[in-house]
């Protein structure tokens, strides 16, 4: 029996990171479900960042009881938790918005991989159908030629540092590929980021951007030409 969105709502909300086989089937059948996994994975990520924000220890003594050195330790929080967590750190950052880092996409691109990149990887095992490109990429307002549709093994929604985008596993002669498009993130065109053992080749479409990522004897910078010929932003089809 499938999972109803009530459902998969209430299993999100007690972990964002479920890697349940019918938990994962239900985030993917549907656009609604994965855009609500992806706002909750995005509202982990920053409650996460802001649980390491550094501040002083004078600072963090004056915030009473949100037992902050426990949270520190725990791979997840409950939402309920997180609202005043949240609140409480985020009062403590606020002073120290000058010294605060926001994540950059290098540093995006290699956590996000690391969550689920494999993961997504060995589940990409048969071509995508057209029509489920098409209704991912046009909630984003782009659209994959038929170079990069052709290749699709995989797609879904997923969170960026700048809103949502889409994770995408390509064939490729080298193997599989990792795609991540980035809608609303700008990137320095070319520049490669080395992470875990694996590269991530950035590049700058005409609205957004993409990271290829790969293993090194991958050459994922050979793939520009069919991401930025194929990866289109606008509404008409190609």
């Amino acid at each position: 029996m499938s999972m109803n969105f009530s459902e998969f709502k209430k299993l999100l909300g007690a972990d964002p990171w479920n890697r349940d086989p019918d938990f994962l089937r239900a985030r993917n059948s549907s656009p609604e479900f994965e855009r609500a996994a992806a706002e909750a994975e995005a509202f982990e990520r920053k409650l996460q960042r802001a649980l390491h924000t550094a501040a002083p220890d004078d600072l963090l003594e004056d915030i009473a009881g949100i037992g902050l050195h426990a949270v520190k330790h725990r791979r997840w929080v409950p939402l309920a938790m997180a609202a005043s967590l949240i609140l409480a750190v985020g009062a403590a950052a606020i002073f120290y918005k000058q010294t605060h880092t926001v994540i950059d996409t290098r540093t995006y691109v290699a956590e996000h991989f690391a969550l689920d990149g494999m993961d997504l990887i060995a589940r990409a095992t048969a071509p995508v159908p057209e029509q489920d490109i098409r209704a991912v990429l046009s909630s984003l307002h782009a659209h994959a030629g038929p170079q990069l549709s052709e290749r699709m093994r995989f797609i879904k929604f997923c969170p960026t540092p700048h809103g949502t985008g889409a994770h995408m596993v390509i064939s490729t002669d080298q193997g599989l590929v990792t795609v991540i498009f980035m809608p609303d993130n700008k990137v320095r065109d070319g520049q490669m980021v080395d992470f875990n053992g694996m590269q991530a080749y950035l590049v700058a479409l005409e609205h957004g951007s993409a990271a290829i990522i790969g293993r090194p004897s991958q050459h994922v910078a050979q793939l520009r030409t069919i991401v930025t010929s194929s990866l289109k932003t606008g509404d008409a089809q190609v």
